[in-house]
């Protein structure tokens, strides 16, 4: 179990740190329920990852691509699951990096619309963003396969995807329990991590997506060499 998890935990990192989802979750607790409105917006995130990790299982399972039964090819597909979330990281950097910055430009629709988001649209705001993501498809099917490597039983593969998949939003639940517990104070506090993320975006990202990226597709070429 512990070497599954650190095989985990490279990919948990990185999907982790989202500048966008954490200004997100600040904004929600801005709006008239805040702490309720914010929580489902991460139980949104939550929920899309279950669905995604339970449709990729079921794939995998149909196809008998299992340690059981086809392993080397089940490793091979980790590997270049792990090359193409690098290559993917390493667009998102290239993207940032040559992207000129615009002080007129609007802000994003969904910055625009996210206060005032409901409970209920919040929910539905967070399922779509991961489900329309083709980035978060590639780290869940990663993460899946990584899962299934370590041949376990269908009840404790979902366990521990379910404990990967909220942990991934442990800084939201930390930030909305920060505002439930001391709501005056964090509001000043939480404000400084919007400006300090919102005027460092692009280097924060830069920073992130090549790190990862180089991480990713070293680890994924060299699980392809013998």
């Amino acid at each position: 179990m512990t070497e599954l998890w650190l095989a985990l935990l490279p990919i948990l990192l990185a999907m982790l740190i989202s500048p966008a989802r954490t200004i997100a979750v600040i904004l929600l607790l801005h709006t008239p329920k805040q702490v309720l409105t914010a929580f489902a917006y991460v139980c949104g995130l939550v929920s899309a990852m279950l669905v995604q990790g339970i449709l990729l299982g079921s794939l995998f399972s149909f196809v008998g691509l299992t340690m059981d039964e086809r392993g080397p090819e089940l490793m091979v597909v980790v590997s270049v699951m792990f090359i193409l979330v690098g290559i993917i990281m390493l667009t998102g950097a290239a993207k940032f990096l040559f992207q000129e910055d615009d002080d007129d430009k609007p802000p994003p629709a969904w910055l625009e619309k996210i206060e005032y988001l409901d409970p209920r649209a919040a929910f539905s705001t967070g399922f779509g963003w991961i489900m329309v993501s083709p980035k978060q498809w590639a780290f869940v099917l990663t993460a899946v396969a990584v899962i299934f490597t370590a041949n376990l039983k269908p009840i404790a593969s979902l366990v521990n995807f379910f404990i990967f998949s909220v942990l991934i939003q442990l800084v939201y639940f930390i930030i909305i329990g920060i505002h439930l517990l001391m709501p005056r104070r964090s509001e000043a506090i939480l404000d400084e991590v919007f400006k300090w993320i919102k005027n460092n975006f692009r280097t924060v990202a830069i920073t992130l997506f090549t790190g990862f990226g180089i991480f990713f597709l070293y680890k994924g070429i060299s699980g392809l060499i013998p």
